[in-house]
């Protein structure tokens, strides 16, 4: 049906393009009327379609043929009945309509092959457009293949990519595990190797020891043989006079004009004598029995300086003064010299776990000759004190006199302990050294007036800058941070009240045993006080440090002669270190002091050096386990005046070290 209709269709399209619009409503055009017919058989619709006309006017032509062909009908049947009276006449009528007829089927026959060619025309259309689309869907289907194709690749390449990574990274992995395991090998061996080193050192010196022991004894044996052996020439001679004393005496006797008052004579002069070797001999035994308890004590109940001894530094605190004026704090100031200028490594930075390569020299009689040779200023006006404990230049000769007539009396290439006229032990000593850690730049600047600026950069750039005087005393301690911010953290270059100890405050506990909330309490209390004072007046004025609260660190305690910290005492200031820490984090200017201390065995002098070494190694263990930054630390050692336990024999519980949290009490504290 579908067919036909198409057909039917392709037949008025064709007739309707061989003869104008108009034809389909011309009644007596053959044309016009098989159009008509077959608009008749497809419907009106689909012809107005095809004709390109309205449905109204198709409708009109169809019902006027409906009733003409109704009319044609009747007019038939009225000329059948006629046509035998008409014969003739019909017999003309009916060659008109036969040739009519042909020429109606003429017109169908051409009707009918346009419509053929039309019908072909269209198949034709249909096949081209089939061939069209089916060619599309080949371009598309070949399109989507090469895209499909395309993105394969790209998927292949990119796993192949990420195989690449991963085996670059797994190989980088390898390798990075390599070195770590060589550098660690490396270190075993290296620390093997000190150990090792330090086995052999420890051996050596033990032979050493053993073998001055072994020449001391063999010395004293034969002191003591000698001196055995001149004792028996002394009796021996004693004797061999005292018998030709009696022989002469007897000679003497027979020429005597008395023998009873010679005798009497004799008698007399005997006793006087006996007095007078016994008087002798007494006031000598006397003398030896007071060196020999003058040497006993020395070794075992040594001297202790007594707490009221005054020291010059102590009584300049007390009195006070007006501002420090030195040239090294001056920025424009053209320094005479630099001299010193270092890297710190970790081979020359010691850690709280070593103790010190240098000795304190405590020898006064290796020093005798150099006695009364004043520390003088060298052609470039650099002291020798500087250079011994800032250049590192050697260590000051015990016995050598420093200016104000002080004496060196304990010595060593970190630290000197000097004595004044008065009979006090002063410590002097090179105060950045617990900020020169491994990776810094230091370097000293001296200028004429005898100053020194000391500046310590880090990797980072912060840099903290310290300025003394020519005794080496601090002044002022400011840190730079990389982007310029200055931050003050200690000044004594300021007008200094004195200090009347009998208005301060009562003395604050030193707590000991405390839990980790206790100390934080304790450390924050910011007291209330009506002045400040300079570092100076806190270091050197008990009355006035002892205003703020003091934490002993009961579990670390030092071995006889020694300032190192074994690392599990280290453990024991996890809190203290944690606290710091965080009240440096949210005020920059916070400052703390570290007190060492010795039992009373050895050298007051000796052991304030020693007390002194106590506290960096604490101030040192702080900054290696925690992170506390050196700057914002002080220590400070007072040897065996501030004695925990009464005793002057040795007390491990004596060998400790104190904190403090100083800000309250400083004037730039309070400036700021």
């Amino acid at each position: 049906m579908r067919k036909t209709l198409n057909t039917t269709t392709a037949l008025v399209a064709s007739l309707h393009l061989a003869f104008p619009h108009a034809a389909f409503a011309q009644q007596d055009d053959a044309t016009a009327a098989q159009i008509r017919e077959v608009c008749a058989e497809i419907g009106a619709e689909d012809c107005a379609e095809t004709l390109g006309i309205s449905v109204e006017e198709v409708q009109a032509v169809l019902d006027a043929d409906a009733e003409g062909q109704g009319a044609e009908g009747a007019a038939n049947a009225n000329a059948e009945g006629q046509g035998a009276a008409n014969g003739n006449a019909g017999g003309q009528s009916a060659q008109g309509n036969a040739n009519a007829s042909a020429q109606g089927q003429a017109q169908a026959a051409e009707g009918s092959a346009a419509a053929d060619a039309a019908e072909a025309e269209a198949v034709a259309e249909q096949q081209a457009q089939a061939e069209a689309a089916a060619a599309e869907e080949a371009q598309a289907a070949e399109e989507a293949a090469a895209a499909e194709a395309e993105a394969a690749e790209e998927a292949q390449a990119q796993a192949e990519a990420a195989a690449a990574e991963e085996a670059q990274a797994a190989e980088e992995a390898a390798a990075a595990e390599a070195e770590a395991a060589a550098e660690q090998q490396a270190q075993a061996e290296a620390a093997a190797a000190e150990e090792a080193q330090a086995a052999e050192e420890a051996a050596a010196a033990e032979a050493e020891a053993a073998a001055e022991q072994e020449a001391q004894a063999e010395a004293a044996a034969a002191e003591e043989a000698q001196a055995a052996e001149e004792a028996a020439a002394a009796e021996s001679e004693a004797e061999a006079t005292a018998a030709a004393e009696a022989e002469a005496e007897a000679e003497t006797a027979e020429n005597a004009p008395s023998a009873d008052d010679e005798a009497a004579r004799v008698a007399e002069g005997l006793a006087g004598d006996a007095e007078t070797d016994a008087e002798t001999e007494a006031q000598a035994e006397v003398e030896a029995e007071a060196e020999a308890e003058s040497e006993t004590a020395e070794v075992e109940n040594p001297e202790m300086a007594p707490e009221n001894q005054m020291t010059d530094s102590e009584r300049a605190a007390l009195e006070g003064g007006g501002a420090a004026e030195v040239a090294a704090t001056d920025d424009d100031a053209a320094p005479a010299e630099e001299i010193a200028n270092q890297t710190v490594t970790d081979e020359t930075a010691r850690s709280s776990t070593e103790d010190f390569d240098s000795a304190i020299d405590r020898d006064a009689a290796a020093a005798e000759g150099e006695a009364q040779v004043a520390v003088e200023e060298d052609d470039d006006g650099l002291s020798t004190l500087q250079k011994a404990l800032i250049a590192g230049a050697g260590v000051l000769a015990v016995g050598a006199l420093l200016n104000n007539n002080r004496q060196v009396v304990a010595s060593s290439q970190d630290r000197v302990v000097v004595e004044g006229q008065d009979g006090g032990l002063e410590l002097i000593k090179d105060d950045t050294a617990i900020l020169q850690r491994p990776g810094t730049d230091v370097s000293t600047e001296r200028f004429d007036d005898g100053s020194t600026r000391t500046t310590v950069t880090r990797e980072d750039g912060t840099r903290i800058v310290t300025i003394r005087d020519s005794d080496l005393r601090v002044l002022r301690r400011t840190r730079i941070d990389p982007d310029g911010t200055r931050t003050v953290l200690l000044d004594d270059t300021a007008e200094v009240q004195a200090v009347d100890v009998s208005r301060l405050q009562q003395p604050a506990t030193e707590t000991t045993g405390m839990t980790e909330d206790d100390l934080r309490r304790a450390l924050a209390n910011e007291g209330a006080f009506d002045r400040g004072y300079s570092l100076s007046q806190v270091r050197n004025i008990a009355e006035v440090r002892n205003q703020v609260p003091a934490i002993s660190l009961d579990n670390i305690t030092f071995e006889t002669g020694s300032a190192a910290i074994q690392p599990e005492q280290a453990d024991e200031l996890t809190a203290l270190g944690r606290f710091i820490r965080e009240r440096i984090e949210e005020n920059p200017r916070e400052i703390f002091m570290v007190e060492g201390h010795t039992d009373a065995v050895g050298n007051a002098a000796y052991n304030l050096a020693l007390s002194d070494r106590r506290a960096e190694s604490v101030a040192l263990a702080l900054t290696e386990y925690f992170d506390v930054p050196p700057e914002n630390l002080v220590v400070q050692g007072y040897g065996e005046r501030f004695l925990k336990v009464p005793t002057l024999e040795a007390e491990r519980a004596n060998r400790r070290a104190t904190l403090r949290r100083i800000t309250p009490l400083l004037q730039v504290a309070r400036a700021n």
